[in-house]
């Protein structure tokens, strides 16, 4: 008798026991499973959201636009031309079809020198190198110079006042019936050529002649 109680009160432990073994072990799955899911959830969200990440590339500084004209790499390379030869004066310059501008200057004891500037106007890429001369060649360098009392920079100016939004392809200073002046060749906006002739001692625009 007393087996068959023990026996009784065995099984009614055993059941509660058992019934929460199973519940523990279907909450376990269900929560691996739902691990997985989440998980996968997760992978794709960092999937797409790498893949909607916009690409980064690196394209170097950028390059700034270019500001030069032709008037201002005139001037630059009158001035670089003049530096080269300490006291020196322009009495010619002109631009070549690689853009680079040829350059000749007089110095104080009537010696040309010639050289070539970058087309930027910034740098002597030729020479400079004296002419061998005559004192009496010197002599006349010196007398033009000394006439002329306007200089390259501003017989520029007074050139592209007469032919508005000109460039300047050649500037020289010469004699022209005796009286010094300034020859200019100018492209206008159509690219009709002027010559221009301004005295070089007072700046009055002597000729603007046209043509093709």
């Amino acid at each position: 008798m007393i087996d068959g109680q023990l026996t009784s009160k065995c099984r009614h432990v055993a059941a509660p026991a058992l019934l929460g073994l199973l519940v523990v072990a279907f909450s376990a799955c269900a929560g691996g499973g739902g691990g997985d899911e989440d998980s996968g959830s997760a992978a794709t969200t960092a999937a797409e959201t790498t893949s909607a990440a916009p690409a980064v590339t690196s394209s170097g500084p950028a390059t700034p636009a270019a500001t030069n004209t032709d008037i201002d790499a005139l001037r630059r390379a009158g001035g670089t031309a003049t530096a080269a030869i300490p006291g020196s004066t322009l009495i010619s310059i002109e631009t070549e079809r690689d853009g680079r501008w040829e350059v000749q200057v007089v110095a104080a004891d009537g010696t040309e020198h010639e050289m070539d500037i970058s087309s930027y106007g910034a740098t002597v890429t030729v020479g400079p190198t004296a002419k061998t001369e005559d004192e009496a060649d010197k002599a006349k360098h010196r007398e033009r110079v000394q006439a002329a009392q306007v200089d390259y920079r501003a017989a520029a100016d007074k050139i592209l006042a007469e032919v508005p939004n000109g460039t300047i392809t050649e500037l020289n200073l010469d004699s022209n019936n005796g009286t010094t002046v300034w020859e200019a060749d100018v492209a206008d906006s159509s690219q009709t050529k002027h010559e221009v002739t301004i005295d070089a001692g007072s700046g009055q625009v002597l000729h603007n002649t046209t043509g093709r």
